[in-house]
């Protein structure tokens, strides 16, 4: 789901009253949030529950007094405490903490959030305050290097610098907002004094809608790939600003090709000759007699993606949109990023629509030469603070729910969907349709559909399991995970599966097939680790041989588990 942009009017009064609207009309079927702030955070309700809601259902809000973020924290009799928290969202604001202490303070409130999130298994989000309206100094206290500026920002930063790397915690800047909406139109003197609300309406818009990103993010709710249309494009004037587009999406990291039919190669042509550098900044470009669902479905099936995975650009008159649909379903949503052209790549940024979240653990994007990364253990890795989760713990407090079953009707072409478009978890050697319908039909063969869910949604059919009995064998025809599931334990579940199902044909070994893909290397590395062969055991037998066999004579012989 593409963030608001600033500049954008917005009907406010709409949203809280189709917020009023949901809360009479739809029960909570969504994450049950709590908001623990240092100031009244009830304006934010309204705005966050919308921009969670829709497909992944109306979110159940519990706001906790405000200023009492350290006792909702440390009583366990609190109303926070008692609420069965999926998230956890604290806003501290530096103002309502004594001056001086920043530094040690903020970090401190944070820590006891933390620890409080990690008791009840509940996703932290933390928002980092923004920097002080006013200083007493005036400009003068841009020249101290000890001044409420300068506090406030290494306060910021102690606190980032703690949490950006733990599992379940994520990071929202509500300086982000502030600076973009500016100081008189974000901040509001007088109703914080009569009601400590400190901030206008539009920020607590825009706060909810970078803090429902976050949470989207984190069930895969976002854009892989893209494509741009260019459809219907002339002549230079028509492709200018477009080389500019896609160099920002060349350095952001994302996949990009152009599409469009026959009368689009003179605009192709155009932009090349604009732009010499487009064709290397690209993954590819096509033209044919389709449209571009067509083309961009095609697409997606080629890079292992779904079609919602990719965005579609449009130059449509003077304006450029970017189209998505959002992971959980619903209507496709477009973003007008307006007429100037050298403001696209900053507002496509603005956005969000390529975001993606840092895998905890992995190396820095950026290091610093001289920067502090923390301490390090003999083995070089970084030391975990003391009452760090572990990977176990993180999977474990995302309670990841797999129901696997025969497939039903049309759920044998998702499965056949899937064994075509999955790239990383796959065995790499795919089933043909017919062969789907035949293991569907039983005797000595099964299959499978699993479908996955977490504590916030419920990420749909995601794993395809075919096995079929081969003398004392049972052989894995098929083992696909999808990319939202990967890496949470579903992997592991899956294999219990299959060893519940060898066993109840009498077979006594599980061979797996492979074939090296070049992207399925997660799949071939998990059913070489010691948890594909643990995961055999069963409590009425011992566990069964693993027999992990490469299809292609460069691979390598028989690999045992």
């Amino acid at each position: 789901m593409p963030l608001p942009l600033i500049d954008v009017p917005v009907d406010l009064r709409a949203l809280r009253a189709a917020h009023q609207a949901a809360e009479r009309t739809e029960p909570p079927g969504g994450p049950r949030v709590g908001i623990m702030a240092s100031y009244t955070a009830d304006p934010l309700v309204p705005y966050l529950a919308t921009a969670l809601g829709g497909a992944y259902g109306r979110p159940d809000v519990h706001v906790a007094p405000y200023n009492q973020i350290v006792q909702e924290c440390l009583d366990p009799d609190s109303g926070s405490a008692r609420a069965g928290l999926d998230v956890l969202v604290v806003a501290q604001r530096l103002e309502e903490l004594e001056d001086g202490a920043w530094a040690a303070g903020l970090p401190a409130v944070t820590e006891v959030a933390y620890r409080a999130a990690v008791r009840w298994g509940a996703t932290l989000v933390v928002v980092l305050p923004g920097l002080p309206a006013a200083d007493p100094l005036g400009v003068a206290g841009d020249c101290w290097s000890d001044g409420r500026t300068a506090a406030a920002s290494a306060a910021r930063e102690a606190v980032r610098a703690a949490l950006a790397d733990r599992p379940n915690v994520h990071l929202v800047d509500l300086e982000a907002v502030l600076r973009s909406l500016g100081a008189a139109r974000a901040h509001h003197p007088a109703l914080y004094q009569y009601a400590k609300v400190p901030y206008r309406e539009e920020v607590f818009h825009h706060l909810g809608a970078r803090i429902a990103h976050v949470l989207r993010l984190r069930a895969g709710d976002t854009c892989h790939a893209a494509a741009l249309d260019l459809g219907g494009l002339v002549d230079a004037e028509d492709v200018d600003g477009l080389g500019g587009v896609l160099r920002w999406l060349s350095a952001a990291g994302v996949p990009s090709h152009v599409l469009g039919g026959p009368d689009a190669v003179t605009a192709w042509r155009e932009l090349v000759a604009a732009d010499p550098a487009v064709p290397a900044l690209l993954s590819d470009w096509r033209f044919d007699d389709r449209g571009p669902d067509a083309q961009v479905r095609d697409l997606a099936a080629g890079l292992g993606l779904a079609a919602r995975d990719i965005a579609l650009l449009r130059r449509l008159e003077d304006r450029l949109t970017v189209t998505v649909r959002p992971a959980g379903g619903g209507p496709a949503e477009t973003v007008d990023l307006g007429t100037e052209a050298a403001a696209w790549p900053s507002l496509l940024a603005a956005a969000g629509v390529f975001d993606r979240l840092p895998v905890p653990g992995a190396p820095a994007r950026r290091p610093q030469q001289g920067s502090p990364v923390g301490s390090v253990g003999d083995d070089g890795a970084p030391e975990q603070p003391a009452g760090a989760l572990s990977l176990a713990s993180f999977i474990a407090g995302l309670g990841v729910e797999t129901d696997f079953r025969p497939p039903r009707g049309a759920e044998i072409a998702k499965i056949n969907d899937m064994l075509v478009a999955s790239k990383e978890f796959t065995l790499g050697v795919p089933m043909a349709p017919a062969e789907v319908d035949a293991a569907a039909a039983g005797g000595d063969r099964v299959l499978r559909l699993g479908r996955v869910r977490d504590r916030l949604g419920d990420l749909g059919p995601s794993v395809v399991l075919a096995l079929a009995k081969d003398g004392s064998d049972c052989v894995v025809e098929a083992f696909v995970i999808s990319c939202p599931a990967m890496g949470k334990g579903v992997e592991v579940q899956a294999m219990r599966e299959i060893a519940a199902h060898a066993r109840a044909m009498g077979t006594d070994r599980i061979v797996l097939g492979y074939r090296d893909t070049g992207r399925n290397h997660a799949a071939v590395d998990f059913l070489r680790s010691p948890a594909a062969g643990g995961s055999t055991e069963l409590p009425d037998g011992a566990p069964l041989d693993v027999l992990l066999r490469a299809e292609t004579s460069e691979i390598g012989a028989v690999i045992p588990s």
